[in-house]
């Protein structure tokens, strides 16, 4: 491996310091694998008050959870989680120069945890209400619209099916494009008049509130749409920057392609997280991250570990190879 003059070497570089890529690095901690988190702090759930379904931390601020996993994380030696962005990843050999803003850090793998963002509506008031009344996340978070009026937001294709899904909690779902022409087929208009979902296609000037509370959306016509909770679907954006950089095979639908144990089309590149494909949830995060950190360390086995690392154990299939030659000897 070439060495940048003052890199570093870790033995996985971790892009991304939400539940995914905290969990992996736990469990690369628990394998004694020395790694590095690099997070930029721009989780899409932050404007949140509440993540649920989680076990045990139902309900929690996603804030607070991020801290419990960062607690976690770094409670293994071999674990450092530092503020910033990776701004590029090459080979170096078989391994990988990583640019942390002016610095490079060389490692032995890469863990891609840089999750999706997600286009927002142009709304005045947005803002104040995102987190709050306002979610993008049917499935996270429409448990708490039980019963109430709801304003969906969009106008794809696939919004209508969005709207219908509101109806498992809410009352009623009127389905707004915020000025545009909403591009569902007939059969989609059809679905949503049976279910008495009204479709406005019509801007949206304010999102009405009373203090934290949503009152309705204010339409240019001056019509107000009435509702307590609203939810957008207009387009999530997988980060796929680096892994397109790397080389990794992406999706039609733009996310990273793993196999079961997360690793790329890129020998040395594993994804978890939002970036791949699969439902977009903390739990499934977790998950995906225990199980490629799991895989991304066990890879390691002998190869010639990070200086304060501990140097990795035998690669069990290869000594019972070796073992196996022996005694054939």
């Amino acid at each position: 491996m070439s060495i940048k003059p003052g890199a570093s070497v870790e033995d996985v570089v971790v892009v991304g310091g939400g539940v995914g890529g905290l969990s992996a690095a736990m469990w690369l901690g628990r394998y004694r694998r020395a790694t590095l988190v690099v997070d930029s702090g721009d989780q899409r759930n932050r404007a949140s008050h509440q993540s649920h379904g989680y076990l045990t931390r139902d309900g929690v601020p996603p804030e607070e959870l991020l801290e419990l996993a960062h607690r976690d994380a770094i409670a293994y030696e071999a674990v450092r989680v530092e503020s910033g962005e990776v701004t590029s990843i090459g080979r170096a050999g078989n391994d990988f120069d990583v640019g942390i803003g002016d610095r490079h850090v060389m490692a032995h793998r890469i863990m891609l945890a840089t999750g999706v963002s997600d286009v927002h509506p142009d709304i005045p008031g947005f803002d104040d209400l995102y987190g709050r009344a306002v979610f993008h996340c049917s499935c996270c978070d429409g448990f708490e619209a039980r019963g109430q009026e709801v304003v969906a937001i969009g106008w794809g294709e696939h919004t209508a099916g969005y709207a219908l899904d509101l109806l498992e909690w809410g009352a009623r779902v009127t389905l707004v494009t915020n000025g545009e022409t909403f591009e569902g087929d007939d059969a989609c208009r059809v679905a949503l008049e049976r279910n008495n979902i009204g479709l406005v296609e019509e801007r949206v000037i304010e999102l009405q509130r009373d203090g934290t509370s949503m009152t309705g959306a204010r339409l240019e016509s001056g019509e107000v749409v009435s509702g307590t909770m609203a939810f957008f679907s207009i387009a999530h954006r997988p980060r796929t920057s680096l892994a397109q950089e790397l080389g990794c095979d992406i999706d039609d639908e733009g996310y990273v392609e793993v196999d079961e144990h997360g690793r790329t089309s890129v020998e040395g590149v594993y994804a978890v997280g939002d970036v791949t494909p699969g439902e977009q949830l903390v739990q499934v995060a977790a998950a995906a991250g225990a199980i490629a950190g799991i895989a991304c360390a066990m890879s390691l086995r002998g190869i010639e570990s990070a200086s304060h690392s501990p140097v990795p154990g035998p690669d069990p299939d290869e000594e019972l190879e070796t073992a196996t030659e022996v005694l054939g000897n």
